[in-house]
């Protein structure tokens, strides 16, 4: 199982004026291969999160493929990124890293 990274950050702002980076990926081998939900961080302002999103597309180590060979990074909007990693064997797998704020449920 992937190691979760939940930053349990407190702020002094409501729920409402925080940001979140989120990243989706492929976690696990065989057949117990899932996508799931690994990373949220929370910041204080857009400005914050929007650098540590952009950051972690370039920089991110999923963990499949375990021996990353080359990286691909697309923009598909002002807030998501999808990153194809490709590994030993021209296997590829990717990850998506999006900013978001969170609601109440």
């Amino acid at each position: 199982m992937a190691e979760e990274q939940y930053d349990e950050e407190t702020t002094t702002r409501g729920p409402f004026d925080r940001w979140c980076v989120l990243i989706e990926e492929t976690v696990g081998s065989g057949s117990y291969v899932r996508w799931e939900l690994t990373h949220i961080k929370s910041f204080g302002n857009r400005a914050d999160a929007l650098e540590e999103a952009a950051n972690l597309a370039k920089g991110h180590a999923p963990e499949n493929p375990a021996k990353p060979r080359g990286r691909r990074i697309f923009r598909s909007g002002e807030d998501l990124w999808i990153v194809q990693v490709r590994g030993a064997a021209d296997q590829n797998f990717h990850f998506r890293v999006t900013l978001a704020k969170p609601e109440t449920a």
